[in-house]
This record gives structure tokens, sequence and C-alpha cells, in this order.
């Protein structure tokens, strides 16, 4: 009859472990630890909170009724992965095939993992018109190894919610 003795129940119990470690290294770093980037477009208008050098982006509708004089577009870049990411453009694409480039202030940029980079820009009533009338096929951000990310369908809901409440909103004011 074989024995088993501590040795052998010491050594199978360290290669189970020596082998799950392994598998968890190779799942953390080819599957989790992916370079990810989100980003949004929104229309609004940048204010100042009374008594301090603080200011706010608020998303136009999302102050009952104020009319949004001055409206403003706020690029926001998140890294929600776990490496540095160089964030290098904005663009798009429009239906007809022709391509957009938005220019955004600050842009080149290095983010560290789950950075926030913002951007307000005034905005281009051109660009405001194309939203309305649906002729963007896409929006993205390009890193600085020319790869794509594009806006999310999150994203595109706040973009389009924020266009047609500026829209709307000036036509009411006007007649």
């Amino acid at each position: 009859m074989n024995e088993t003795s501590y040795a052998d129940i010491i050594s199978s119990l360290a290669l189970l472990i020596a082998t799950g470690a392994l598998a968890w290294n190779i799942i953390r770093d080819f599957v989790v630890d992916k370079v990810a980037i989100e980003f949004s477009v929104a229309f609004g208008e940048l204010g100042n909170i009374k008594s301090s050098t603080t200011g706010l982006f608020a998303d136009a509708g999302s102050l009952p009724n104020h009319q949004f004089d001055n409206p403003g577009m706020l690029v926001q870049i998140t890294n929600i992965g776990r490496r540095p990411i160089g964030v290098a453009s904005v663009g798009g694409e429009l239906k007809n095939g022709q391509w957009l480039s938005m220019l955004v202030d600050g842009l080149p940029k290095m983010l560290q993992p789950y950075e926030i980079f913002s951007s307000i820009a005034n905005t281009k009533q051109n660009f405001l018109e194309r939203i309305q009338k649906d002729e963007i096929k896409d929006l993205w951000v390009t890193d600085t190894k020319g790869k794509k990310w594009l806006l999310s369908v999150k994203g595109w809901r706040r973009l389009k919610d924020t266009a047609d409440y500026i829209v709307s909103k000036k036509n009411m004011y006007r007649g």
C-alpha cells in the first residue's frame, strides 16, 4: 500500500496554488488589464458657484426654467483602464462619408489610469445643426496609437438630448 506523506500533500497543494496564481496572472494581464477610454460630449453652460472659484458645467435641460444663452460644449474623456494612454484627437464621420475633426483645447494628453480630462469650448452652430438633423454617423476619440474609441449609446443619448433642448429653447424664446 502506498502511504502519502505530509511532504507529498504539501507539494501537491503548492503545485495547485502555483497553477492557480499563474492562471490568474495570465487572465489579469491579457483579459482584465486592458487600456480603455470612455468619452462623452454634451451641450450646456458653465457657471460659477457663489463665493467660490469652482465652476460647474450644467447639461442643457438639467436646470428647470433656465435659458441657456451662451451654450458651450463639454468634451469629457476618461481613462477607465489600468494603464496610461495618450489621447490624440476627437473626430467623427458624417453619414455622407466626410470626416470631421473637433478642436479640443488640451489635446494631445497622456491620461493616467482613472484620470478624467474635460474641455469646454464654444458651441459651433453647424455642429449643433448636424446633430439635430441626424447627419453624424460616428464620433470618436483617437489615441496616440491610432485606435478609435467610439461614442457609446449612452453618450449619443446625452449628446442628442442636450442638443435638442438647446435648439427647442432657442426656437421657443424667438417666437
